[in-house]
């Protein structure tokens, strides 16, 4: 699970600095975000090899959605509407389930 955790803190990672490349425009924060998710891969592969690979890959889509919504929300101010809410919860919850 830690494998997992890692994978998903560095996706999470990874779309900040997508973002913050202006469309690969900038080098820095466009290199860190290759980096970054091809960290994050390689922690998602090991987790694979420890848990069934279709619950892994629910638990890290769905958390990594629910986590670039909130970056979003965050520290680009993007829109909170109650309806982008509530499916953020409805995901979560499905996390949770798994």
């Amino acid at each position: 699970m830690i494998y997992l955790i890692t994978a998903l803190l560095l996706a999470a990672a990874g779309q900040i600095t997508v973002k913050k490349s202006a469309g690969f425009r900038r080098w820095i924060p466009s290199l860190l975000s290759f980096l970054l998710f091809g960290l994050c891969i390689y922690f998602l592969t090991v987790a694979v090899q420890y848990m069934e690979v279709g619950i892994a890959y629910a638990i890290w889509s769905g958390a990594s959605i629910v986590s670039t919504t909130i970056i979003g929300i965050l520290l680009f101010n993007e829109t909170a509407s109650r309806r982008k809410l509530f499916y953020i919860g409805l995901i979560l919850i499905g996390v949770i389930i798994l």
